[in-house]
């Protein structure tokens, strides 16, 4: 283990990310190191990056939106893109798999060249069958690790494969390298990956197969829309249904429509053809193209982008769109004064009377409008993609960055609205919405990172949201790079948990008010990745490398106090939902995390500005453990670490100085089982002898 006086060594094989401009009065700092960790040595927990969200709900600001869904189909998560893959994903994946065209030929040239390429276009069932092509190699779930789709062919190259391993690659951005290099990469992956008896999978978006890349690639259609439904379905229901209804379902080209219409149709008592009109948005298109008034367009388009939201504020935000549309279509025209209409417009008439795609929720509380479909949403932001242009755009525009100024839950249903529209229209809602949004005011701000966490649901989305963020980081100004904070500490720590960590803690040494808004960003990622099922382990690994190769190289005074003040700020936090400090259930919740937790610890105690604050943290925590099952045991865990991290001769003064202030009121040493666990830690270990 490193220590204070034994700086550690970076052995990354890859360069770090390029240093942005320097901010006036800011001291230089390296980037992060190598984000991927699946480079670092075999006890290093792969398996540890794996989380996943059902809707990625750590907004910055109380939302109170009751029952009401954001539009987001609730059976698609998030997924981390550096991971181990889990038992359940492969089990479910091959429950109802039904082989599309090119399996055989891509299980044979996995088998015989070692990686292999599934080439075709977005959302054919890439992932499942990649998912499915894992499992003809036949090894234990605990074998296969998902890279992410970031890792360039130099990486790849760079990477220690292991024996026995499985790697996997869904949706490849490296792949857009040069021809000639990229046969090369995989002539090379191909010999390194059979002399070290491991496997890569690797799905790629793109039109068709590249003839050099033949030996290697794939291309890749869906399966057979009738076979999957009837997989799910079951033959006896399958036989049920019209020729008519079988034949829409047959030109269904996404999987996972056919799998959603099958779970519908077992589920719920509406006609399979309503469950179907939703689903592939037929019923959405077919009002759109009834020709419905300019007034009714309006109502329907702001729904998409205020939704769920009590029937009084919803009316609120359609009269100020109607406003702005109006303005846009007086342009260049004379001015002119309108008289106020005697006869009232029955607005709540709309969607209390059976409208085919506007409805009012049941739910407690006052009534709130919404769709009729739980797909109508995205479809109707498609269908005014396709059919209207600025007389519909501009004040929408003009209106939704309005939004941004609102209430919280108004912010958070804009932002979950363009999430939508980044699907179809990713430029769009970068250059209109996030990027003016990412130099402005708090709350608009605040929107633009709420948005990129709500763009990592997608798969699509989620590479634009990292690579939006990235720009804000990298000289794009101090408001973009608090910004880009905001949104690693959201959606972006469940896909990439590994860059975030990197980045955040960049952020961190940069100028005081991005380093501020980064050390709370950084604390609040760990929070929140506590609550999923205790994933923060792995992040306080990363983040005490980042320490020890920081700190033993030599850094300014400046970052220094920086980078410990970001570590204070994680040791000091407390749980989301508790004020009980999260250090100390983490210690009892894994075990394993005192390792790491020790490491942060030593290197803040080791520091005079910073050790009396440390002390109160570390006392804080201890108490915390109090009347806990194994207590004693993590105390001694915990001390192990601060002991074999610390040299001789801090280590008495910091022992000294622990033991003074819990004799105080921090934790009372008359309390036999708070002396126990505090004379644990101080007595923890055989320490390491240093120089």
């Amino acid at each position: 283990m490193t220590t204070p006086e034994n700086p550690p060594i970076d052995d990354s094989p890859a360069d770090p990310p390029a240093k942005p401009e320097q901010e006036q009065g800011e001291a230089q700092q390296p980037g992060p190191g190598e984000p991927a960790a699946e480079h670092v040595d075999e006890d290093f927990d792969e398996g540890a990056l794996g989380q996943t969200a059902t809707v990625i709900n750590n907004f910055f600001a109380e939302v109170q939106a009751q029952k009401a869904t954001f539009g987001m189909p609730g059976t698609k998560t998030a997924r981390s893109t550096s991971r181990r893959l889990d038992e359940k994903e492969i089990e479910r994946a091959l429950r109802h798999f039904v082989r599309p065209p090119g399996f055989d030929a891509a299980a044979r040239t996995l088998r015989e060249r070692r990686v292999v390429v599934l080439v075709g276009s977005e959302g054919i069932g890439k992932w499942t069958s990649g998912t499915a092509l894992l499992a003809q190699v036949k090894l234990p779930a605990d074998k296969v690790v998902v890279f992410s789709p970031s890792r360039d062919p130099e990486e790849l190259l760079a990477t220690s494969f292991k024996k026995d391993r499985v790697y996997f690659i869904h949706d490849w951005s490296g792949g857009r390298a040069e021809k000639s290099l990229r046969r090369f990469t995989f002539d090379t992956l191909s010999a390194r990956l059979t002399q070290a008896e491991a496997h890569l999978v690797i799905t790629l978006n793109r039109a068709e197969v590249r003839r050099e890349l033949e030996a290697f690639e794939i291309g890749w259609e869906p399966p057979d829309s009738l076979k999957l439904l009837d997989a799910h379905l079951g033959s006896d229901h399958s036989a049920l249904l019209e020729p008519e209804f079988c034949e829409h379902v047959a030109g269904l080209r996404s999987p996972r429509q056919v799998v959603e219409l099958a779970g519908q149709m077992l589920g719920s008592t509406q006609p399979a053809w309503e469950i179907l009109a939703d689903l592939d948005g037929s019923a959405v298109a077919q009002w759109f193209d009834g020709g419905p008034k300019r007034s009714d367009v309006l109502v329907v388009a702001a729904l998409a982008f205020a939704y769920g939201l009590p029937e009084r504020v919803f009316e609120r935000l359609v009269v100020r769109l109607t406003s702005i549309a109006d303005e846009v279509e007086r342009q260049g025209a004379e001015p002119e004064t309108r008289p106020i209409d005697e006869e009232l417009p029955r607005s709540r008439k709309l969607w209390n009377s059976r409208h085919p795609l506007i409805g009012i929720s049941t739910g407690e509380g006052e009534p709130r409008v919404v769709f009729c479909g739980p797909r109508h949403r995205e479809h109707v932001i498609t269908q005014l993609c396709l059919q209207y242009g600025y007389r519909v755009w501009e004040p929408l525009r003009e209106w939704i960055r309005e939004l941004a100024m609102e209430l919280p839950e108004i912010q958070v249903q804009v932002a979950a609205g363009l999430a939508l529209l980044a699907r179809t229209r990713p430029e769009e809602v970068r250059e209109s919405f996030l990027r003016p949004w990412a130099g402005g005011l708090v709350q608009e701000r605040l929107t633009a990172a709420n948005t990129l966490s709500m763009m990592c649901v997608d798969d699509t989305t989620a590479a634009v949201a990292f690579g939006t963020a990235l720009e804000w980081v990298e000289n794009a100004g101090q408001p973009q790079a608090m910004t880009a904070a905001l949104a690693f500490a959201g959606g972006l720590s469940i896909r990439y948990p590994a860059e975030a960590v990197d980045w955040l803690w960049y952020l961190s040494l940069r100028g005081i008010r991005v380093s501020n808004v980064a050390q709370r960003a950084l604390t609040l990622m760990f929070q929140t990745a506590a609550e999923r099922d205790g994933e923060a382990l792995t992040g306080l690994q990363l983040l005490a490398r980042h320490l020890e190769r920081d700190l033993g190289e030599g850094m300014d005074h400046r970052l220094v106090r920086r980078a410990l003040e970001a570590v204070l700020g994680v040791l000091s936090s407390d749980r989301l939902e508790s004020e009980r400090p999260l250090m100390a259930w983490l210690l009892l919740a894994q075990p394993s995390s005192a390792g790491p937790i020790g490491v942060l610890w030593a290197w803040t105690l080791h520091n005079a500005h910073h050790r009396a604050e440390a002390v109160r943290a570390l006392c804080r925590t201890l108490l915390a453990l109090e009347d806990q099952d194994g207590a004693v045991a993590a105390a001694e865990a915990l001390g192990q670490a601060i002991w074999s991290t610390l040299p001789s001769a801090v280590t008495v003064l910091v022992k000294r100085a622990i033991d003074r202030a819990c004799s105080g009121s921090h934790v009372r040493r008359d309390s036999p089982p708070a002396k126990e666990i505090v004379l644990a830690l101080l007595n923890a270990g055989t320490r390491r002898n240093h120089p």
